[in-house]
């Protein structure tokens, strides 16, 4: 993992929860390295910009993508 890798949550954990993430949302990673295992993510809304979370997450949480998944395109 590395910076501004587009990642998946694949994990729920109630601290994630709290800060209004879920399971399938998407965010990039803002921290050059781990810390304790837990990487910095923004989680935003696709194609809006709008901001959910900046938090830590563990990196066993997290799926990396190497681009954004045909399902998330806007349908036309």
């Amino acid at each position: 993992m590395k910076y501004l890798d587009l990642v998946e949550l694949i994990n729920e954990k109630p601290s994630y929860i709290k800060a209004g993430v879920k399971v399938g949302d998407f965010g990039a990673v803002m921290s050059q390295t781990a810390i304790n295992g837990k990487w910095q993510v923004v989680f935003s809304e696709f194609y809006t910009g709008k901001d959910i979370a900046d938090i830590f997450v563990n990196e066993e949480d997290l799926f990396v993508h190497n681009s954004v998944p045909k399902n998330k395109y806007p349908k036309i």
